[in-house]
């Protein structure tokens, strides 16, 4: 059995609840239980109400708080690795570099597709779209994506454009994880990395808990139709109706 590490978990989360924040506390549990040692980084994005427009502009591309503590967390607990969840927008992608000059592994979960398109979904005005996969998101900034809004939408691509220049996300991400293998290949396709760069990891449960029997299940309807079960938000990019 390899020997127990310490983890520094990083994570933003979100005003309104979902799905990332329950798998960074999942997640943390589960690698605590494991018997690893968690050390915790959270910031919420409750900030932003307090926060002006054109400072939260630049604390998106570059936060130096994050830098400066996330340095100061490295020296105090001296981890073996950084795992990243949701680092936008206050946490920003300074993390990285504060990992880079610690010379520690950091590995991103890629929960969404902000890294290849604003939205950040690959889904707009009712339909799957592409459209900056791959290429800049200039597009995505005259169509007003993020939020409908032309500011918005203007401080997550300067972001994206800023750290591709800089080579942020090929060169001081040691791992991506994405969800699922359709995900692993658009990140591919929109060139984030190198292709060694990107596993697989699905959303994990700790299914130690699940001690309830599981619920019966009704026979299908007479009218031949299947019983679909679905867990998750119900917004249009889910694609639930």
């Amino acid at each position: 059995m390899p020997p127990p590490l310490t983890i520094l978990i990083v994570h933003g989360r979100y005003q309104q609840p979902g799905g990332e924040d329950s798998v960074f506390d999942n997640e943390s549990a589960m690698l605590e239980a494991a018997g690893h040692t968690v050390v915790r980084y959270e910031r919420h994005n409750d900030e932003v109400k307090r926060i002006s427009k054109l400072s939260l502009f630049f604390k998106t591309i570059w936060n130096r708080t994050t830098y400066r503590e996330i340095c100061a967390l490295i020296r105090q607990h001296h981890p073996d690795v950084i795992h990243c969840h949701n680092i936008f927008p206050l946490i920003s992608p300074s993390v990285y570099w504060a990992a880079a000059r610690q010379n520690v592994p950091i590995v991103q979960t890629l929960h969404n597709y902000r890294m290849i398109c604003i939205n950040p979904y690959l889904y707009r005005k009712g339909k799957l779209c592409e459209l900056c996969v791959g290429r800049s998101p200039i597009p995505a900034v005259i169509r007003r994506c993020y939020r409908d809004s032309l500011a918005a939408s203007f401080t997550v691509a300067a972001m994206l454009i800023i750290h591709r220049m800089l080579g942020t996300y090929r060169n001081k991400v040691t791992t991506y994880m994405a969800l699922t293998e359709f995900g692993r290949v658009k990140f591919l396709e929109a060139r984030l990395c190198d292709k060694s760069k990107v596993v697989v990891l699905p959303n994990p449960i700790n299914a130690g808990e699940a001690h309830s029997p599981a619920p019966a299940v009704s026979a299908p309807p007479e009218n031949g139709l299947s019983t679909v079960l679905y867990a998750g938000r119900l917004s249009p990019e889910k694609g639930v109706h």
